[in-house]
């Protein structure tokens, strides 16, 4: 249902601007979302690569100027995730970072808990050089991106005003840069499964810990790494 509801996102975003620049007579048109303003917009299209390991790319939407092509990341207001692209986007962006995390959170929780114990979530501080790398990306994870869309999954299809040739979304664009460098960015380590609980045994085939042991109702052997700008008051926070 996240898919169908990101599909719906994106989707809504090509539609509006597509359907703005055909009002025009396939001219160029202005867009407005939140504080940012892009000029000579001539079409747009969802992207169509792959990360290199197959994966889904950062990049979900492709906004086509006559100076450029832009890229965006398209997320909701809620999103559990708003950087990197995935655990394998990570680690193409910042190469074992997520090693690096797991680990430090395994020594933290293993001096509070005792196995069988259930994991409260993990916060990992990220570096201000590493949070840059995670939230622009590179080639190799299907970007970088230039900016971050947030907003509504549904997008305006009538905010276009003929007069002044502006298109005004119902969601706000943030330069992806700018963005890196204006937030506090932590990696959060969480359960898949309500009932996955420390397994001081489990680890990868690298030896990298996996912290949770595996769900007896689902089956589910790791926990879930995304990328947000809030901790929540319950967990323990670690830096990376």
């Amino acid at each position: 249902m996240a898919g169908a509801t990101a599909e719906r996102q994106e989707n809504g975003l090509v539609g509006a601007i597509t359907k703005a620049v055909k009002e025009n007579m396939n001219n160029p048109i202005t867009l407005v979302a939140g504080k940012v303003t892009i000029e000579g917009v001539t079409s747009a299209h969802k992207y169509s690569g792959r990360q290199i390991t197959g994966s889904e790319p950062y990049t979900d939407v492709v906004i086509v100027t006559i100076k450029e092509e832009i890229n965006l990341s398209c997320k909701g207001p809620a999103a559990p995730s708003l950087a990197g692209g995935g655990l394998r986007g990570l680690e193409l962006a910042a190469p074992s970072i997520t090693r690096k995390f797991m680990t430090e959170a395994f020594n933290s929780l293993i001096k509070k808990l005792k196995p069988g114990d259930k994991v409260p979530d993990v916060f990992g501080e990220i570096s201000s050089t590493v949070k840059t790398k995670i939230v622009i990306g590179n080639e190799a994870m299907g970007g970088p991106i230039h900016y971050m869309y947030i907003g509504p999954m549904d997008v305006n299809q009538n905010g276009y005003n003929k007069a002044n040739n502006i298109l005004k979304l119902n969601g706000a664009l943030h330069e992806a840069k700018s963005y890196a460098k204006s937030h506090k960015l932590y990696f959060r380590l969480r359960a898949r499964r309500e009932d996955q609980r420390f397994d001081p045994t489990a680890k990868e085939k690298d030896g990298t810990p996996k912290i949770y042991g595996k769900s007896p109702s689902r089956g589910d052997s790791a926990g879930r790494i995304v990328v947000t700008d809030k901790v929540s008051l319950n967990g323990i926070k670690i830096r990376v």
